[in-house]
């Protein structure tokens, strides 16, 4: 059967091929999808995939009335470590169950096969022995700020413009800040990561990142996908906008601590 390609780009950024193959003597064709692995995907032999039982792929989720999930093609097999393991070159092969259709439909169909296929390979494989950081909330943080007696209320009234009693009544109903507005929880945030971060510790914090990112920004100043979102955090740490840094450091800390529990 003489194969050739009638579709290929990039579809979530994962290389996407179709293919038809025709037999003019017994008048048959087929159409096959090909849907690009990244090595963190959703896959039994995914490295980060020890436990097969925890994968939650299925051929199923991924199969229509058209297109049918067939194999796995590019997967190596790794001598050392006895598993499968996936290479830049590895794909999800689906084929078009009747090939008595007009090519246009056939890449119709294959196209919604491999959104299937990409949503199923996407779903967060999470690692058994990953420890998940530890991060309050806006209204956890609040209400360890008001339930500190080191905290007077009175200053904070002061300083937030937050009625006294107001601020008594969350001290002795948290339940309350449930309900609190936005903008009573928005100027007790500030004051958090006023009374329990250290301004030169975020400013340390703030110089590694412009560091980083500047060094970052030099590799990929061509690639307009990859610069722009980094380009707007270096502008932040430039500006020194210290309470959205502050949030930053304690996400990243908490990270750190999650990482160094093992």
């Amino acid at each position: 059967m003489k194969k050739q390609i009638i579709f290929e780009d990039f579809i979530q950024d994962r290389a996407v091929q179709m293919f038809k193959q025709q037999d003019k003597d017994l008048k048959k064709q087929e159409y096959t999808v090909f849907i690009q692995v990244f090595t963190t995907d959703n896959l039994p032999f995914s490295p980060v995939n020890d436990d097969h039982k925890k994968i939650s792929f299925k051929s199923e989720n991924v199969n229509t009335d058209t297109v049918t999930m067939i194999s796995v093609a590019g997967n190596t097999y790794n001598s050392v470590t006895q598993k499968y393991e996936v290479t830049d070159h590895t794909f999800v092969v689906g084929k078009v169950t009747n090939g008595n259709i007009t090519e246009k439909v056939a890449i119709r169909r294959m196209k919604k096969f491999a959104e299937s296929v990409i949503n199923e390979l996407n779903k967060q494989v999470k690692d058994p022995h990953l420890h998940e950081p530890h991060l309050l909330t806006d209204v956890q943080r609040v209400e360890q700020l008001l339930t500190d007696r080191n905290v007077q209320i009175t200053k904070l009234s002061r300083e937030t413009g937050i009625p006294a009693f107001t601020l008594y009544n969350y001290r002795k109903n948290p339940e309350t800040l449930k309900k609190a507005s936005h903008t009573n929880i928005q100027h007790l945030i500030v004051k958090y990561y006023e009374t329990y971060f250290n301004r030169n510790e975020v400013e340390r914090f703030r110089f590694m990142l412009i560091k980083m990112t500047n060094a970052y920004l030099k590799e990929c100043k061509d690639n307009p996908i990859l610069y722009n979102p980094v380009y707007e955090l270096y502008m932040m740490c430039e500006h020194g906008d210290w309470h959205r840094l502050a949030k930053m450091e304690e996400i990243w800390k908490a990270n750190y601590t999650a990482d160094n529990r093992l």
